[in-house]
């Protein structure tokens, strides 16, 4: 327990002090630099880039230096991050400091700790990861309050101070807590005891091209949604802050799902979940883009919200199931640098509203892509039968 304590500690802090709250964080730089808001979206495309650039960076370190120091590689990180934030004097000095921190988010969150849980819980293992992906869900609710009452308390490099010691201690918890799974054996839903497949086998699979489609097809809706949602509730009459709200309610509806998810994980499999979340995801798209009254608004934030967080639950289990620990990470790994594609879904969202006067068609066409899915995860197998090999690296 110690290590689900350590990894979820992290990447709860990574995603609230990365993702979720640098948007508070810049704003309140902001003033005092005179930045304009496209140079404050920089901020953002340098974490998003670094994120996804070295995203295949822990894969490389897991085999060599371990789980544990990996973790701590990636506090450490988010420290120098911090403190290159702190000493903030021009626009390249924030840039770079985003990019370390994305550099830290990768080696501490999500892939690393995936990796550490799969190994060391075995079959309690799909409820351990859902339970590690609801707390990591939570730096949202966390994030931005932070950031607004230290930088009203100190300021905003006394913020950055704050966060650096935190992930500083963070590092030194991990050193502590972490430990190495022991090898990893076959999944015991397989029909008779085999070995997984190598890395290279995975990448190649049918498998994974289909499950990698449905997380870029999730976080392009995410993003997407994210980034219109208020410009088009406002289009279609509704108040100022309607589009806060939605985004704020889907949100907490997805932090439930993500729980969710992880319990029941091991009485539905994956490719179930999947293929489900999927069909949720479309229709709650689809609802936002009709959104004219207040039960239509509500049942969008629901189904959107389950959609998205079952479905990034589900192909993590099932990349793991399929897979094992250690290819599994490697293939988890490369769908996420696969779907820095979805960073692109805001703006050509924008441009096919600037033709058309409003985005309800290119919501619309949205909300058909992961439909297309659906037929394709329900005829995977539920297993790969023919595992030819043991893996021997995370690599090739």
């Amino acid at each position: 327990m110690k290590v689900l304590a350590a990894v979820s500690a992290i990447f709860l802090f990574a995603g609230a002090t990365t993702f979720n709250s640098l948007g508070v964080a810049l704003f309140a730089m902001q003033a005092e630099f005179h930045w304009t808001e496209a140079q404050v979206g920089g901020g953002f495309l340098a974490l998003g880039l670094s994120c996804c650039c070295l995203s295949m960076l822990p894969v490389a370190l897991l085999p060599r230096i371990g789980g544990r120091w990996t973790c701590v590689a990636g506090c450490l990180a988010l420290a120098s991050g911090f403190l290159v934030a702190a000493t903030t004097t021009n626009l390249i000095t924030i840039y770079v400091a985003a990019a370390i921190l994305g550099l830290g988010y990768t080696l501490c969150a999500n892939t690393p700790g995936i990796f550490l849980l799969a190994g060391w819980f075995g079959t309690r293992a799909p409820r351990m990861i859902g339970l590690y992906l609801t707390i990591g869900t939570l730096g949202g609710a966390f994030g931005p309050p932070a950031v607004q009452a230290l930088a009203a308390s100190g300021g905003w490099r006394f913020y950055w101070l704050v966060m650096a010691a935190i992930a500083a201690g963070l590092a030194v918890f991990c050193a502590a807590a972490i430990r190495e799974p022991p090898p990893a054996t076959a999944h015991p839903d397989a029909p008779v005891p085999e070995t997984f497949p190598g890395a290279r086998e995975a990448l190649l699979s049918t498998h994974f091209a289909v499950i990698a489609a449905a997380m870029i097809a999730t976080q392009l809706c995410l993003l997407t949604v994210s980034g219109v949602a208020p410009a088009h509730l406002a289009a279609l009459k509704w108040p100022a802050d309607a589009g806060s709200q939605f985004l704020g309610a889907e949100g907490l509806i997805g932090t439930f799902g993500t729980a969710c998810a992880g319990w029941f994980a091991h009485r539905i499999h994956p490719r179930t979940m999947q293929a489900a979340s999927l069909v949720a995801l479309a229709a709650g798209v689809a609802l936002l883009a009709h959104a004219t009254s207040k039960l239509v608004l509500m049942a969008a934030s629901i189904t959107f919200g389950l959609g998205w967080s079952v479905a990034c639950v589900a192909i993590t289990l099932y990349l793991i199931r399929l897979f094992g620990p250690r290819s599994g990470t490697t293939a988890l790994s490369a769908i996420w640098t696969l779907s820095g594609l979805a960073t692109a879904g805001p703006w050509a969202a924008g441009l096919w509203a600037d033709r058309t006067g409003g985005f309800t068609q290119p919501l619309w066409a949205l909300a058909v892509l992961p439909l297309l899915l659906v037929p394709a995860t329900i005829k995977l197998s539920k297993t790969i039968r023919q595992k030819r090999r043991k893996e021997k690296s995370l690599l090739f």
